[in-house]
């Protein structure tokens, strides 16, 4: 006599799908009971500009995550005869970037 079983696709038993697991929930209880929220903290730490550079741009990526999809690395495989071009054209009288944030010696074009 063979026994029914599930049929192709159907699911049964185990948690239903977005349901944390115990030790998660535990987790969000205890951080609320202290009035804690770690992705607050982070962004805190990330804005404020006495927090050396390094750790507010780990702050940054670590947020960034929750945010945007991560990107795939992806090859250029691209005909050797067949050279991309980039060109970068600075709009303004003044062009910006985010490296005027970081303590860094100028670039030796720059001089």
């Amino acid at each position: 006599m063979t026994r029914g079983g599930s049929k192709p696709g159907e699911r049964r038993g185990g948690r239903e799908a977005g349901t944390p697991n115990k030790s998660t929930a535990d987790l969000k209880e205890r951080l609320a009971a202290l009035g804690c929220d770690p992705i607050e903290g982070m962004a805190r730490i990330a804005m404020n500009r006495r927090v050396p550079v390094a750790v507010r741009a780990r702050c940054f990526a670590e947020l960034a995550q929750y945010v945007y999809p991560k990107r795939k690395a992806i090859e250029h495989t691209g005909d050797a005869d067949n050279l991309l071009r980039i060109e970068l054209i600075t709009v303004g009288s003044k062009s910006t970037s985010i490296a005027e944030d970081v303590d860094s010696p100028p670039h030796p074009d720059e001089t």
